[in-house]
């Protein structure tokens, strides 16, 4: 009995050893394979480059980590294209870092000498570049003279326009970019006097149509002149901080503020008149100072109308890094660019993507152009830096920007962390 106890108990154990009683064996699962997150970021932004877009047109893209210098993603980085209005780019850093984020524009009212409460001799309005003067200034400047207790003026109102040269319209703008016939004394929503094609002119009317209307006499007419220097100044208005004027400029891509900008930079940086030349020696200059060999490239206007300007995306991206880590500049820079899905030229663009609320960035728009360049926060936190230039395409920009529109999602999606591939 005992030795067939014995031979029961050995059978138990060699069954279980077997499974039969249904103790299953230990499974292992394979390794998860992972992929590496650059690498996964490249092939998706290859996969989107695959667009029969670029069967004729043209794309240059950089990508920077900001913090450490590293290049994310390039292709065609040092390809020349036009720009578009990416140009404003670099008039915002230039205008903020030579005239400073508090920078005010004048308009001034001056006379000549004074005997009672007569002018003697002249009125004089000077403009110096404000690219949003309005009517209701010059009625505050009407204002400020009639405290004065003047009750007539002798001789004639003069607009002073010296401050920019007398060249109207941007080197290399098409016929039908051109409604600026631009003055250094202008209110945009005036037209230019009909019979001089003077926007300074008109204001001389404004200013003497006013005073008129509240009780002083003006023997004179409206003429084009300069302030003589024993002039006594009466009254300024100055316009809002630049900080707030980059914003109005580069929240909506306003092509009127950004060539005021250009040609004030080359007033106050190389001497008056502000000229385009000057302008663009003052932003030559300017990539000089805080960039080592610059790449290739030419500016002629602000705003970025003319074709005749190109970069690339290696100095779009090596200007955004530089602001980036300028903490005198930055925050009004960074300010002033639209956001995607909020505001200016992105308010209709990423919505619902990552990108969202996150991604900022200046766009620019030729017939056959489309850019973006700027910055995004990835899913770590990490700043991006990114431009990005497609062009001679035909047709709709849509496509282009759609692919860029994906390309900024990509960026302020990624993370470092490996991911594991099911």
């Amino acid at each position: 009995m005992k030795s067939y106890s014995i031979f029961l108990i050995c059978c138990v154990l060699l069954f279980s050893s077997c499974g039969i009683f249904g103790t299953k064996p230990v499974e292992t699962q394979p390794p998860t394979p992972s992929i590496n997150p650059l690498e996964k970021l490249h092939a998706d932004i290859d996969a989107i480059l695959q667009n029969t877009l670029f069967t004729t047109a043209s794309i240059g893209i950089k990508v920077i980590a900001v913090e450490t210098g590293e290049v994310i993603y390039t292709k065609n980085a040092h390809k020349l294209h036009h720009p578009a209005s990416t140009t404003k780019l670099f008039t915002a850093a230039t205008a903020l870092a030579k005239l400073g984020s508090n920078y005010q524009f004048g308009t001034m009212l001056y006379t000549d000498a004074t005997l009672g409460t007569q002018v003697v001799g002249n009125v004089y309005l000077k403009g110096r570049a404000d690219p949003v003067l309005q009517t209701t200034d010059i009625e505050k400047l009407c204002d400020a003279f009639v405290q004065t207790g003047l009750k007539s003026i002798q001789g004639d109102i003069v607009v002073d326009e010296t401050y920019f040269d007398t060249v109207r319209e941007g080197p290399g703008w098409m016929w039908d970019d051109k409604p600026f016939r631009m003055s250094a004394l202008s209110i945009r929503s005036v037209e230019p006097d009909v019979k001089t094609d003077s926007r300074a002119i008109t204001c001389g009317h404004l200013l003497k149509t006013t005073l008129m209307q509240k009780g002083i006499d003006v023997m004179g007419e409206v003429v084009s002149g300069t302030v003589p220097s024993e002039a006594n100044k009466v009254a300024t208005h100055l316009s809002p901080p630049l900080a707030d004027i980059i914003k109005l400029m580069n929240k909506p891509s306003d092509n009127w503020i950004a060539e005021f900008l250009f040609k004030t930079i080359g007033a106050e940086v190389k001497g008056e008149p502000g000229t385009w030349k000057k302008g663009r020696e003052a932003v030559t200059e300017f990539l000089s100072e805080i960039i080592d060999d610059p790449p290739a490239h030419r500016f002629v206007d602000g705003s970025g109308l003319s074709r005749y300007n190109l970069l690339n995306a290696e100095l779009l991206t090596k200007l955004l890094v530089y602001m980036s880590h300028n903490f005198e500049l930055m925050p009004e820079f960074m300010a002033s660019l639209p956001i995607a899905g909020v505001d200016g030229t992105l308010r209709n663009r990423m919505q619902g993507m990552y990108a969202e609320k996150t991604l900022r960035a200046k766009t620019g728009t030729l017939s056959g152009v489309s850019a973006l360049a700027g910055y995004t926060k990835t899913a770590d936190g990490e700043v991006f830096a990114f431009g990005i230039l497609i062009s001679h395409y035909v047709g709709s920009a849509a496509t282009a920007r759609g692919i860029q529109d994906k390309i900024g999602d990509y960026l302020t999606q990624f993370s470092r962390h490996s991911v594991g591939v099911r």
